[in-house]
Formats: structure tokens, C-alpha cells, sequence
């Protein structure tokens, strides 16, 4: 007989569960120098107890810093602190590296001159129109009646930014409760705006419509792309010229006034969304020898206020006031606290990437060595899930341009004469390859292969295919070029 009923049991379980100080300081650690700036400004807009010295956003120059030091030994004869219960009374000692005393900005003033500028300034700034929006603008000016407007709106809210219909046109028939053949006028309308090839379902459509524009809709080139795109996509040139009746050299430049055409019409018009990258660190190069620059000049200066250290003092302060200020206190300590071993740790990092992989910096790609993150947590007594944060979304400037933290990390091979190149360094040394092949006679992966076996690296076929594949490099097939 089955007895229901409530019962009680006891679980014993190990979680481990963060403190928010520690919370904080990992989002710092990830977070890269754009992202730390707009945190440091959210701070400051809610903790008045962290003051930065710089002038407003315009100069952020300098050092993360405070200068705690100094209040210290204002205050130091002052015995009303009651900070030892709370935590606070070793805030005060931070790191020797934030010990600099900042200029007094407070006599810096904004003439009304000075202001109108600013104001006139911001005035003159312009949003650029997205692509829909310049649709729709020349829709507006068209002479089509309200319901074929209504419809061509319909099309292009289904426009992405590259210019293609993304919607199927039975189902936009259906939502607008009109005919396939009705919703179709409307799309020509739409095709009809600038830019040529707009609102097209697929690449050959796109095409068409530009040829179409240009007056070649019924050219030998209009004729290639609505029957061989995908030949010519496959490299079966030969056959396609068969089918077309036209000379390899002629239909060589066919193809080359099809790349002319712009598969991405939207692109001409959308507006950009540029991506703002700022260097963690700088590695500079003087006579041969490379030295490290942290970039701290692009995070702002900041210190305890002494206004809030003079309140905690002051024996007239309530208690709720006391409470409020150590609380805050306690966030500017760990704030800075975790700003500097964030910066200490990238640094720490970069020098270990710069004594590691010295053959890169000199020479190059190629000369890159193999190397882990545990190879470099292990020089650091890091544990290695830090090294990955400490490197997420960081870049690193160097003598051959800009590069993400983690592009420096790869496993590698030993080559027959015991020397450790990286994988990087190997795809550089086929990549190398493949530009100096005859495109009339490409090399095939086996011979690939074979070179850089001549060479003292011992790779298999389908590695160097796998490399090729990730530096998207074409097949030999696909590279073959035709006279």
C-alpha cells in the first residue's frame, strides 16, 4: 500500500559564491580599455566619494590613481576613524605605483565664448540616414498612389543592410492581403530606387538589376550571370565559354566586369558602425631592441575625495551619513584596487608575450613560436582561467600593426632540425606558398605537403587542408585561372 505524505530531508552541498567585490573585479579584468572607461564614468556618477582630476572627458591622460597617501598624513593626528570594524582603515594603502600628486584643475574655467563654440559644434553634428529610411525618403517623392506605397513600406522593413529581401514574397503578400502578383509591382518600384540591385531576392537578381539600369539587361554579360553564375562560381570556366561561344580571354573579361558590380548594393548607403579598438599595451622598437608601454594615458585619474574623508571625521556627522560614506569608501577602494592589479596583469602578460615570441616582433608571422596560456600562467603563479580574462578582447600594438592578445597563443610543431614554430607561423609559410604558385598550375594540398617537408616541417594532407580552409584560401581547383 503506497503511503503519501510530507517528509523532510537534509542535503549537505559545497557552492562556492562570489562577493560582489570579487564580481567587480573580474568585470574589470574582461572588460577592454572602452568598456573599463564607460564603467569608471558610471562609478563616478554614482559614488561621490571617487572624484577624477581630469577636466571633463576632453583630457584623460595620466595614470589610475589617488591620492590617498597625502590625505593619510593630513589626517594621520585625527583619532575619530572607527574604520578598523568596517574594513576601511587600510584604503588608504594602495599600491606605490599611484602615488603621483595631480595638478589643480579647479581654476579652470569656460568662457561663454568658449561655450558657444561647443554648443555651435554639436549643432553641426549630422545623423546619417540607414538605408530604410532613404527608401522610404524615395518612396515619398514617388508618384505611386497610397496603397502601392503602403505595399513598397512593407518591402523595405524587409530590406537588411547589405540591400536583399530578406522576407518571401507569397508571405508578404499574405500579411498585406494582397495578390503575389501586386505585392511583385510594388517590389519593382522598390528595385527601381537607388541604389541598382536594391531589394533583390538573391546575388544573380542583384546583378541583373544593375545590368538592367546600365542597359545591358540583354548582354552576353547579363546572359552569363543568369545561366553560369554557379559554373563560374565552381571554376568551370572551359565549359562555360563552350556554352557561350566566346574565347577564354574574352570571357575572362566578362568576369572581370561582373566584379565591377556591387553584390552588396545596400553597403553604398547604409551607414557604418565603426569599431573603436584601444591598445592595452604598446611594443616599441629602438635599435633592435623592443621595449612595453602600458597605454594607461586613456583611463582618467582618480582619487579618494578629502571632502568625504573629512566628513567620516567630523564627530557632527550622523551616523546614516557615516554609514553611507564608509560604503562608498569601501567601493572606491576596491575600484582602484582592481584597476590596478587589472593593469598589473595585462602588463605582466605582455612582457611574457614579448620575451616569448621575441621572432615575431623582429621578423614576423612566421617566426612565431608555439605558446600556451598554462606556459604563461605558470611563469606568473596565474591560474590559467585568469590568463584568459586577462586577455579576452585585448589588443596589443606592435611594430607590424595591431593584434589581439589571444592571436599569440597556438599550439605549434618542431621542425627536423629541432626548431618550435608555431601553427600561425606554419599557415603564414603556406599562405607564403600559395602566393607564389603559377594560378595556371596551383598547387594541391599533397604538394603543398611536400614542400614543407622540404622545408624540415612534416605535415599531413589534410592539415595543410585545414589550414588553407581557416585562412579561407580556395582549393587548387577553385584557383586555377584559364587563358
Amino acid at each position: 500500500m503506497l503511503v503519501q505524505g510530507l517528509s523532510q530531508t537534509q542535503e549537505l552541498r559545497q557552492e562556492q559564491i562570489l562577493a560582489p567585490q570579487q564580481i567587480q573585479s573580474l568585470e574589470i579584468l574582461l572588460a577592454p580599455l572602452l568598456e573599463l572607461q564607460t564603467k569608471i564614468s558610471q562609478e563616478l556618477e554614482t559614488n561621490p566619494t571617487l572624484e577624477q582630476v581630469s577636466p571633463g572627458g576632453e583630457d584623460l591622460a595620466g595614470d589610475v590613481l589617488s591620492e590617498a597617501e597625502s590625505v593619510q598624513k593630513e589626517n594621520s593626528g585625527e583619532e575619530d576613524r572607527q574604520l578598523d570594524d568596517d574594513g576601511v582603515s587600510d584604503m588608504l594603502q594602495l599600491a606605490d605605483s599611484w602615488h603621483e600628486h595631480l595638478p589643480d584643475w579647479t581654476s579652470v574655467r569656460t568662457t561663454p565664448e568658449d561655450a558657444e563654440k561647443r554648443q555651435h559644434f554639436f549643432d553641426s553634428l549630422t545623423v546619417e540616414q540607414s538605408l530604410q529610411e532613404q527608401l522610404l525618403e524615395q518612396l515619398r517623392l514617388s508618384e505611386a498612389d497610397g496603397k502601392m506605397k503602403r505595399l513598397a513600406e512593407l518591402i523595405i522593413g524587409s530590406i537588411d543592410d547589405s540591400g536583399y529581401l530578406r522576407s518571401i514574397m507569397a508571405d508578404l503578400a499574405t500579411v498585406a492581403e494582397v495578390g503575389e502578383r501586386e505585392m511583385r509591382k510594388a517590389l519593382a518600384l522598390v528595385q527601381s530606387f537607388d541604389p541598382p540591385g536594391i531589394g533583390a531576392e538573391n546575388l544573380k537578381d542583384c546583378l541583373l538589376l544593375q545590368l538592367r539600369r546600365k542597359g545591358m539587361g540583354n548582354s552576353k554579360l547579363a546572359r552569363l550571370v543568369a545561366d553560369h553564375l554557379d559554373d563560374i562560381a565552381s571554376n568551370k570556366l572551359p565549359s562555360v565559354a563552350r556554352k557561350l561561344g566566346v574565347s577564354m580571354a574574352e570571357l575572362n573579361s566578362l568576369i572581370e566586369e561582373m566584379r565591377s558590380l556591387n553584390p552588396y548594393p545596400g553597403s553604398a548607403i547604409a551607414p557604418n558602425s565603426p569599431i573603436f579598438i584601444l591598445p592595452e599595451v604598446t611594443v616599441e622598437e629602438k635599435d633592435g631592441d623592443f621595449s612595453l608601454k602600458a597605454n594607461n594615458e586613456h583611463l582618467p585619474k582618480l582619487r579618494i575625495s578629502q571632502l568625504y574623508l573629512k566628513l567620516l571625521d567630523d564627530p557632527g556627522t550622523n551616523a546614516e551619513t557615516r554609514e553611507y560614506i564608509r560604503e562608498k569608501l569601501l567601493k572606491s577602494k576596491a575600484l582602484l584596487k582592481s584597476i590596478s592589479q587589472r593593469q598589473s596583469t595585462i602588463t605582466q602578460i605582455a612582457e611574457v608575450i614579448l620575451d616569448s615570441q621575441h621572432g615575431f616582433f623582429s621578423h614576423g608571422i612566421e617566426h612565431m613560436r608555439p605558446m600556451t596560456m598554462q606556459q604563461v600562467a605558470d611563469k606568473l603563479g596565474l591560474h590559467e582561467t585568469t590568463v584568459s580574462r586577462a586577455i579576452a578582447n585585448k589588443y596589443m600594438q606592435t611594430p607590424f600593426g595591431l593584434f589581439e592578445f589571444k592571436f599569440f597563443f597556438s599550439s605549434g610543431y618542431q621542425s627536423q632540425d629541432g626548431e618550435n614554430i608555431s601553427s600561425r607561423g606554419v599557415m603564414e609559410k603556406i599562405k607564403d606558398l600559395i602566393a607564389r604558385e603559377d594560378p595556371r598550375k596551383p598547387l594541391s594540398d599533397l604538394r603543398l605537403a611536400k614542400m614543407l617537408d622540404e622545408q624540415g616541417l612534416r605535415l599531413a594532407r589534410r592539415t595543410v587542408a585545414k589550414y588553407r580552409e581557416e585562412m579561407g584560401i580556395p582549393s587548387s581547383h577553385l584557383r586555377k585561372e584559364y587563358e
